[in-house]
């Protein structure tokens, strides 16, 4: 039993979810002909999510009631499994520091 879920916009959730279901779902999304396509990574006692449409925009949604974000524009399909993968070794606050460092070497305006 693990403490992470995922939420897919096509109407899948995986409870007790591990990283091969994370890096499936990065597999699906990338094959989905909806532009619109999305899914969501969460920890069932963290307030911390990880949000990444088929763009390649992740969101990082954290905070005590989940009221802040941060956003950036991934530039490939293998940054997104490294962040994943520090999210599942529950490297959250490293996380953030992470898409900040990304945000200022790519030029980003992070919301």
């Amino acid at each position: 039993m693990t403490e992470f879920w995922i939420e897919k916009g096509w109407g899948v959730s995986i409870d007790n979810a591990e990283i091969s279901d994370a890096v499936n779902a990065v597999e699906e999304i990338r094959k989905r002909y909806d532009e619109n396509s999305v899914f969501w990574i969460g920890h069932i006692h963290e307030e911390y999510v990880l949000k990444i449409h088929k763009d390649m925009t992740m969101l990082y949604i954290y905070g005590e009631n989940q009221d802040k974000e941060l956003v950036v524009v991934l530039e490939e399909w293998s940054q997104a499994e490294n962040f994943i993968k520090m999210y599942f070794s529950k490297d959250f606050l490293d996380i953030k520091e992470q898409i900040k460092r990304f945000a200022l070497n790519n030029k980003i305006n992070l919301n």
